[in-house]
Order: structure tokens, then sequence, then C-alpha cells
């Protein structure tokens, strides 16, 4: 159901501005990658005094999962659909919720009792603070609705995870309104990818044969609820002194259920039709040397199997048509009619799964993006029928539709007939899995991130895109389909003698580094090689030093090869060696383990001087993590982080250019996988020298990066990288170097780590703006 209490103040406030000639107030979002990086630039906020006087009101957007304080609703593993449930028109409420009725659905009283419980002079708080004050509050309020449909009323600025803005579903489930707006997109760097992300949809065989089997359990439920009704009226029809209205409403409120559940069934019929027909397709292919079966469909073969399977009728419009009908089948099974007649609250209970609605939901989204000014063209499928990490017989949770038992698969509440109503207890095997053991992956891939931007921000008053690693900046142009009137690239603030960079063309034994797939896997030279210039670095720098590697699979090679070669051991002596886990919840403990480390070195061993920190471009450390000062004296890269050139997507999006390059004015297949590697690589080497007082070294280990001429791409490094690149005779050169700078910047009084913020002008800033 709407938050209809909830906006009715706002609504209040809109009307207040007609007639007026004043020009109204323009809000101001801004928007990075995580909620740690917002708690970062709210940080940064709270400095300015036009920040914590309250001359500029602010809110933070945020998740449930964030801000939820109901406790039964965080335990019960799904926050979302358990808050849904509470407050909806059958649900039983939320009492953090229910105190804000009435005086705090008003920001101003909103914003006076969090200035009181925060019982601080400054007015910014992050979410975490709203989240401890409006707990200890009098009366205690929700968080999530405080932030996200109160404080937005009267808020100056926004701070927002992207996804608030760019991903469609989440952008009209929230009260984000960016027309007119002036949006800040901080951390921009990866904005394609997010944009791409944003309109390309995966769907699983589980997750589909499951939101089939729950709407037709649910169907036949209100079947068998709709016949007693019927036979209750029968017998009411003998009894005049008794009144039949209340069965009577139920009657009319469970066969325009039912009506609705046949719609939605009549869908996922098709749907799942449409699915088997091409994954079976797919599972007759020959595999792949790692048992996979896999095929890309061209747009033509994607729209093809859409009309065979009139699943193209969802692109008509009107209030008429067939995806209007889905869509409202789909809000009144799923309790958001808005009806609060007190006979819904027995309707709950045929509530479908969130999963299921969920499912449905993106269907829809893709329907709506697909069918669009025709961006058919711009879409490719992608089916990939492989085996799951954890083998199908040993899963027992039920919240992931990726690990529903057998029997929930094979409940059918059909006969052969598709609309041949069953006992909702009968058990049939009426669907066989696509290839048992397997699991089966349908992904709708969006080639052309520009369909996301201009959805969200072609409204907007301006857009601005802000990073220290914008560089290169050719793609947003051609990829984002938007001419930037702007551009602007900071200087560097850092002094140049606090910074050491520089290209290592060679190792100590004069063995070329050139990180190829040929070099890298050929032999073991590279990595031998690699691994005495690693073994040279932390032998002279102290503290922390960030080594990043294009994959975990160079990663654990370079790794396996020290450890055979006792290069380990010897680098073990002088630094606690980490590396990047592959599962993020892991990364605290590895993050907690490499700060102890740097900070208590003499627990490791005499010689110990800090910890070293194997890393993957793109991944965890890549971004989001401050190493400032001691965190990190030095980042070392290994080769040029292009992604993998036999990855289907990047296949495709190589293809999807080529073809269109032309056509759409974007760069070819070639230059877009370029820029991605030097992008990649930009925003590691950035993870060093966070403050105008920080220092550290920059070490690439690629003859490629020397800025020659027979190395035209060398110059998509970071300019203020470039600029203080140092030309190096040789390895020998290099070292005396290295060891002079940190000799030169440990001895160094004046430097003081402590002098300005980690956020303060660290590499150069970059921004583009379209206004």
């Amino acid at each position: 159901m709407k938050r209809a209490k909830l906006e009715e103040g706002e609504g209040e406030e809109k009307g207040a501005h007609e007639g007026h000639t004043c020009l109204p107030r323009v809000a101001i979002y801004y928007g990075t990658r995580t909620h740690k990086q917002i708690s970062q630039v709210v940080s940064e906020f709270a400095r300015l005094p036009y920040g914590h006087d309250g001359t500029i009101k602010h809110t933070i957007l945020a998740s449930r999962e964030h801000s939820c304080i109901n406790l039964p609703v965080r335990s019960s593993g799904d926050v979302n659909g358990k808050c849904k449930e509470l407050i909806s028109a059958q649900g039983i409420g939320c009492a953090y919720k229910n105190s804000m009725r009435g005086k705090y659905e008003r920001s101003a009283h909103l914003r006076r009792l969090l200035s009181q419980s925060l019982q601080s002079p400054n007015d910014v708080w992050d979410i975490e603070d709203l989240v401890n004050a409006l707990k200890a509050s009098t009366p205690t309020l929700c968080p999530y609705f405080s932030s996200t449909r109160v404080l937005t009323q009267d808020a100056d600025i926004v701070f927002c995870p992207f996804s608030y803005m760019i991903d469609p579903i989440i952008r009209d489930n929230s009260d984000v309104t960016l027309k007119n707006a002036v949006v800040i997109l901080d951390e921009a760097h990866n904005m394609e990818d997010v944009c791409r992300e944003a309109v390309s949809f995966t769907f699983t065989e589980n997750e589909i044969v499951a939101a089939r089997a729950d709407f037709r359990a649910k169907a036949a439920e209100v079947h068998n609820a709709l016949e007693k009704t019927v036979r209750k009226q029968v017998a009411y029809e003998g009894l005049d002194n008794m009144d039949g209205g209340g069965t009577d409403r139920m009657h009319d409120a469970l066969a325009n259920l039912s009506t609705n559940f046949k719609t939605l069934n009549k869908f996922m019929d098709d749907i799942l039709e449409w699915f088997v027909g091409l994954a079976s397709e797919v599972a007759k292919r020959p595999a792949s040397r790692e048992d996979r079966y896999t095929q890309t469909f061209s747009w033509e073969r994607l729209y093809a199997s859409l009309e065979e399977a009139k699943l193209v009728i969802f692109g008509e419009k009107g209030k008429t048509s067939p995806y209007a009908f889905l869509l409202d089948a789909l809000g009144v099974v799923a309790g958001q009619t808005g009806d609060e007649q007190d006979y819904d609250m027995q309707l709950q209970y045929y509530k479908p799964l969130s999963a299921s609605i969920i499912c449905v939901e993106k269907f829809l989204y893709f329907f709506k993006a697909y069918f669009k000014e025709d961006n058919r063209t711009v879409y490719k499928l992608f089916i990939c029928i492989d085996k799951p990490f954890v083998p199908f017989g040993s899963r027992t949770r039920r919240g992931d539709t990726e690990e529903l038992p057998a029997e929930v698969l094979d409940v059918s509440a059909f006969g052969n007939d598709k609309y041949e109503w069953l006992d909702s207890r009968s058990r049939l095997s009426g669907y066989n899995e696509i290839k048992r053991g397997y699991r089966v992956t349908l992904n709708l891939w969006c080639m052309r991130p520009a369909l996301a931007y201009l959805d969200a921000f072609k409204d907007c008053r301006s857009v601005i895109l802000a990073s220290g690693t914008l560089c290169p900046t050719a793609t947003f142009r051609s990829e984002l389909g938007t001419d930037f009137q702007q551009m602007m690239e900071g200087s560097q603030v850092i002094p140049a003698n606090h910074i050491f960079a520089a290209v290592i063309p060679t190792g100590p034994t004069g063995y070329h580094l050139c990180g190829t797939y040929r070099n890298i896997n050929g032999d073991d030279r590279f990595v031998r090689e690699i691994s005495l210039v690693l073994k040279s670095v932390c032998e002279i720098v102290p503290k922390g030093i960030l080594c990043f590697v294009s994959s975990y699979r160079l990663l654990d090679q370079i790794y396996e090869f020290m450890e055979t070669a006792g290069i380990l051991r010897q680098i073990q002596t002088m630094k606690r060696v980490l590396c990047e886990p592959r599962r993020s919840s892991q990364m605290n403990e590895v993050m907690a383990q490499y700060e102890e480390a740097i900070t208590n070195s003499e627990c490791y061993g005499p010689q110990c001087t800090g910890a070293l920190l194997f890393a993957v471009f793109r991944g965890k450390v890549s971004e989001g993590i401050d190493f400032a000062d001691d965190r990190a004296r030095c980042v070392f890269s290994i080769g040029i982080p292009f992604p993998n050139a036999m990855d289907e997507q990047v296949l495709e999006k190589k293809k999807f250019n080529d073809d269109n390059c032309v056509k759409m004015r974007i760069l070819t297949g070639d230059e877009w996988y370029t820029m991605q590697a030097y992008r990649a690589l930009n925003q590691a080497l950035g993870r060093c020298l966070r403050h105008r007082s920080d220092w550290g070294a920059i070490l690439m280990a690629d003859e490629r990066l020397l800025q020659r001429r027979s190395n035209p791409h060398a110059a998509k490094v970071s300019k203020w990288i470039r600029e203080q690149l140092r030309p190096l005779s040789s390895y020998k050169q290099f070292t005396e170097e290295l060891q002079h700078f940190v000799a030169s910047m440990s001895s160094n009084s004046s430097v003081n780590s402590e002098d300005a913020s980690p956020d303060e002008a660290s590499n150069c800033n970059s921004s583009i703006v379209d206004s």
C-alpha cells in the first residue's frame, strides 16, 4: 500500500508554492556507490559551516536493512518483505511507524526532535547517528520512514547510493524526484557499469518455477475459499434473519483475487514455456571444458522468441493493454490496492511470497525498458547452464530461490490443462528440470548504459560526475549518450616531493616485464621476476603495501610460486602477507589483520615492518576503503587489467560497439575495451596518497606503461601520476632512488599524517558536467 498518510504533508507543502513568483527550491542529490562512502561524504559535509549550523538541511536514503529497529522484522530474514507486510492494510502495523502519525509526519517537528536526541550542536548526522537517536527518543520513531519519507520534504541535499537514482525498480519505490534537481555522482568512474546493470535482468530456472508454483498454490487456495463462500451464500438464502452482507463482500473480494491470479498464472505459464524452450535448446549444445553449456542470442533472435511466445503483447501501451492488466493483477494479489476494509485482513493469507512478486516485477521492468522507444536492438540474451557451487542435495535454506527443495518445485495446483483446478493438497511431479543437477540462468543484458542514464537524469537541471579517476573520459560521452558541456581536471595538491611514481620495465635479472596472457602463462619467468621485484620493494618500503593483480587466478599463481620458491618465506620476515578474500563477508577480518600488522608490526617478528596485501583490480580493495598514511606507503600494480577477453558479456559488448560505433557515435569495441583497463588501473593506483600531507610510492610493473610514442595508450594513466613519473635507466637506479625517497620522507619531521582529512583532495579530482 502507498504511504498515503506520510505524503499528505508533502502534498500541502507543494501546494503552498502555487501563485508564488519566487523560484522553487532546487534539491541536490548526492550519490555514491556504498553506504560507507556516504558516511565519509557526510563527515566532510559536517565540517562546512552551512552544514553544521543547519543552513542546508539534509537527509540520507538508506535501505531497511541499514535503518530498521524493529527486532522481529530484523530477525525475519526478509526485512523488506516483513516490513511491508506489517504496514500493509492487512498487517498489524509497526509501533515505531505508528508513533510518527500526526506530529512527526512533518519534517520541522522531526528535525527538532532529532536535534534534541543527538545532544549535539551539529545538525549533521549519518545513518548510524539517526538510528541511535530515534531508537532512544521519546517516542521511539522509525528511522527508515523518517529519513526516506519525512525528512525528504524539506531536505536541500539528499545523500543516497547510486541505485536509488539509477535502478528503475528502486527509484520507483522511493521518494526520489529528480526533475529539475542537481545531481552529483561521486566516485562515478564505474557509472557505465552501474547503468548497464540497472537495466539488465537475470532469472534462474528455480526462481521462475518457484514463483509459478507459489502463484498456482495460492490461486488454488483462493478457489477453494471462494467455493466455501458460495456454499455459505446458499445457506444464508433460507435464513432471512441473518445478514449475509459480510459473506457477499468476501465473495466479491475472493472472486476479484481469483481473476487476477488467473492473469498471473497465464503469464507465468507463458514465461516458463519461453524459458524452457530456449534453455532446452542450449542444453543440447556441446559442453565446454568447464562443463558449461552457453549460448548468446542476438537481438533479432531474442525478439523472435518473445514474438513466438506471444510475449510481445506486453509492449503495447494503454490502460487496457496486457501490460496494464498484468500490473494491476500483481498489485491486487500483492495487497497494494489501497483497500482498507476489515475483511481484507483475511486476504493476507493468500498473498504470494515476496520472491514471487519480485520475479514478475523484474519482467515488467524488462518489458518497460525493452519496448520503450524500440530499445530491442540494445539487448542480448545469454543462457548459461552450469554446475552450482554447492551440491543441490546439501541445500536447506528456504529463503533463496536458488535453494528451494525439490518438493516445492513439484507442487502443482492444476491438471494437464493449465486452467483445470485441482485440490491444493495435490502432489504432482508436473515439472522436469531442464538439466538435472545443473543451474540454469537466463540473462537479459543491456549493451547501452545510456538507456538507464537518460531514463534517470533526462529531466535534471544539472548532472555532475566526479571522481579522482574519471580519466580516460572519452567513454562517458559516448556510452552515457550525453554531451557533457563542461570538464574540469583538478591539480594535484600533494607536493611533488611526496610522490614517487615509476614504471618498472625490467626486473633484477633484466627480464622484460610485460604482463600479457602469453607471458604470464607461458612459463615461470614473468612470475619469478615479479616476485623478486616485490621482495625488493618490501625490503625498502615500511608499513603497508598494496599489490594489485588482474585476477584471483593470477593472485593464486604468484602466491603459490613464491611459496614454492621460498620467496614468500623471505617476505614474511619483513611483512605479514594477506590476500583479498573472494567472499565479502571475510573482508573486514582481513582488513583488521592488515591494520594490526601495520600498527603493531613488532608482534610479527623483529624484522617485520608492516603488511603486504594482495588485491584484485576492480575488487573490494580497489575502491571504497581509505588507505591513508601508513595503510598504503606503496601501491604496486602488476600488468594492465584488461577485462577477461573470453567473458561472454565482454565479447558481446565489444561486438555491439563495433556494429553500432558509426550509427550511435560510440567507441569501437577495442577502444571501449582499452578504456576499461586503464580506468581500473587508475582506480587502483589512487588507493595511495589520500591527503596533502601523505606520501607514498606508485609502482607499475609493465613496460607497456612507459611513456613512449610506441605506447600511445600509456597516456591514459591519470595525469597526476604521469606528471610525476621518474625516468629510470636501470633496475639498480630504481631501487636506489626508492631507498632515498623512503629515507627522506621517513626522516622528514614536517610530515604530519594528521594534518588533513583522508578525503581531502587526494589524487586530483576530475568532474564532467551535463547542464
